[in-house]
């Protein structure tokens, strides 16, 4: 039910009955909620190239369109003539039809297709002005020459109450054609369909056709060239394919014009008037201002209801944009975890840092001397310690040799990240464009992670004392590690995290066994056998750690260009929240 309503007053009538109430009216409501939904859906961008991404864009274009030139205009104006615009296939005579109604030249018929360019408009002179500032002003303002809308006026009594739309073909060779007759038909209060007896049964009409049916537009039939012979089987049969594509139902009985096949009139380009009197007929009965007043409603309800469908189906769209960015972000996420992961693993296995650094660390410790002096007291290992450990430049150079070790492996593991997430972007069509555009930089690891590692290995280092402090809690401890230095203490679990013999054969299974066992016994030396295995424990989870950030920093280029081009789930929400919003108001003004 329709329900018109005085804000100022407070009053609203509903058919022949008045109730007081008080707020914003409920028409005032639904376009505000309109209007913020345009807002919505002109601000997203879908800019994933996706083969969806211009369907994507027509439909967002779509939604907004409607409700920027036909229902925020509309609803604002029931007054206004019916907009009657005019559809059909090249050739089906458009424009022959156009030019009989009103027995003028409005349109340009012609043997060379298309013949209608741009949209033409045949309206009375007081009311030109609205297809220039109120409806369809993306065309009478539009910069594009081929945009632009034809106004011819007449004082045609047809006129007072419909204007009549000849739009291009929508079937037409020339590109932009089909967009312009979606724009149009998104903005009639009905539609005038012509077809002839050779082309109706076309398959290129019916999307059209039932474009408008979703609408609840009124749809006039032309059936137009009907030959002498054989016309009410042609009509039949135009029924007949109406119904079983579910444009018209049996009981809806759609009528059909016919016009007779017969010679254009060169004066005017038209047929002579008793050829569309039935035509005429129809659009004075509808032009009345009450029937007028009804059609109107009942196209803009169709209207919202179809704008609130399309809506619910762009929220989806940005949904599954979201999941294909989704996609593109997992993809890095697990090959950046499965390196993290063989780090881990390779510092529990001992298989991090191996050969030259592992046989210098033995040469430095002298692992047989330290079994030995370990058993011979504390003022003997603090002896062995000073003399190993008295100056710092082999402690620094060990420590600078097991740096460059780790740095190095983290710069494999990230290459070999960046690579899998590379190749499995490849095989995506919106991630291999991504990475086109990027030229090869994706495929090898950031020119900052060997830096960022470096830095995360030496703040590392830096904790170690911390971890060696708080574990030499103690005055018996802590004279334990004094006896080292921090810095050699330091040192000892550095290489006690990595010199394990998990993973190691050969020759080198010697060398960190050897190393293993020396610097364990250090460390249980100093600390207690329990308090030494929590502390290389702590330590390598905090190595771990520290790297897995500067990997997670290298895949964050590979998330930063996805989520540059994706939507955010957050639009969806807001799109859809404002459609069910607008199907509320909509309830409201018309009666549900």
């Amino acid at each position: 039910m329709y329900r018109e309503g005085v804000t100022g007053l407070g009053i609203w009538h509903v058919g022949q009955s008045i109730f007081m109430s008080t707020g914003v009216a409920p028409s005032a409501a639904l376009r505000a909620s309109l209007d913020a939904l345009s807002e919505l859906v002109e601000s997203m961008s879908f800019d994933l190239p996706t083969a969806e991404q211009l369907q994507r864009e027509a439909l967002r274009n779509d939604v907004a369109w409607t409700i920027r030139e036909y229902l925020l205009p509309r609803l604002s104006d029931f007054e206004a003539p019916l907009l009657a615009v005019v559809i059909g296939s090249t050739g089906s005579g458009k424009s022959t039809l156009v030019n009989s109604l009103a027995q003028h030249r409005v349109s340009d018929p012609g043997p060379i297709r298309p013949t209608t360019r741009v949209p033409v408009v045949w309206t009375h002179p007081d009311h030109a002005h609205r297809y220039q500032e109120g409806f369809l002003t993306g065309y009478g303002t539009a910069v594009d020459a081929a945009r632009r809308l034809r106004i011819v006026t007449s004082d045609d009594d047809l006129l007072e109450g419909v204007t009549v739309l000849d739009a291009p073909d929508f079937d037409s060779v020339v590109e932009g054609h089909r967009e312009m007759v979606e724009d149009l038909l998104a903005v009639a209060d009905l539609t005038i369909f012509v077809t002839s007896a050779q082309r109706y049964a076309d398959a290129v009409p019916w999307e059209f056709l039932e474009r408008a049916r979703r609408r609840r537009l009124p749809i006039l039939f032309v059936l137009n060239r009907l030959p002498p012979e054989g016309a009410d089987e042609v009509v039949d049969d135009y029924l007949d394919h109406l119904s079983k594509r579910r444009i018209m139902s049996q009981a809806e009985a759609p009528t059909i014009l016919r016009i007779p096949e017969q010679p254009i009139l060169a004066e005017h380009g038209g047929l002579p008037p008793d050829s569309v009197v039935s035509l005429r007929t129809t659009l004075e009965a509808m032009s009345d201002p009450e029937r007028r007043r009804r059609v109107v409603i009942s196209a803009t309800q169709g209207s919202v209801r179809d704008t609130v469908d399309r809506t619910i189906d762009l929220a989806a769209e940005i949904e599954a944009e979201v999941r294909q960015v989704d996609s593109l972000r997992l993809a890095a996420r697990r090959s950046y975890q499965a390196q993290a992961a063989e780090i881990a693993e390779s510092l529990r296995g001992g298989t991090l840092i191996r050969g030259e650094v592992l046989r210098r660390w033995q040469e430095f410790l002298g692992t047989g001397e330290l079994l030995k002096v370990l058993t011979e007291g504390a003022g003997r290992v603090r002896r062995w310690a000073t003399k190993v450990f008295g100056g710092t430049r082999k402690v620094e150079e060990i420590n600078d040799e097991a740096g460059d070790e780790i740095v190095a492996a983290v710069v494999r593991r990230a290459d070999l990240a960046a690579g899998a997430t590379a190749a499995s972007w490849e095989l995506d069509q919106a991630g291999k464009v991504l990475l086109t555009s990027t030229g090869r930089q994706l495929w090898h690891h950031d020119v900052e992670t060997p830096e960022r590692a470096r830095t995360a290995i030496e703040d590392w280092i830096g904790e170690l004392s911390g971890l060696i402090t708080e574990q030499g809690a103690g005055k018996r401890r802590w004279a334990q590690v004094a006896s080292f230095g921090v810095n050699a203490t330091a040192l000892i679990v550095l290489l006690a995290v990595f010199a394990q013999t998990g993973g190691i054969t050969g020759a080198e299974f010697g060398v960190a066994a050897g190393a293993a066992a020396a610097q364990q016994k250090i460390l249980e030396h100093v600390f207690g056998s329990a308090a030494a295995r929590s502390l290389i424990e702590e330590a390598r989870g905090r190595l771990v750690a520290a790297l897995g950030l500067v990997l997670a920093e290298d895949e964050r280029r590979f998330t930063n260009i996805a989520d540059a081009y994706g939507a955010r789930q957050g639009a969806a929400d807001a799109v859809r929240l404002a459609a069910h919003e607008i199907r509320a108001r909509s309830g409201e003004f018309y009666g549900r």
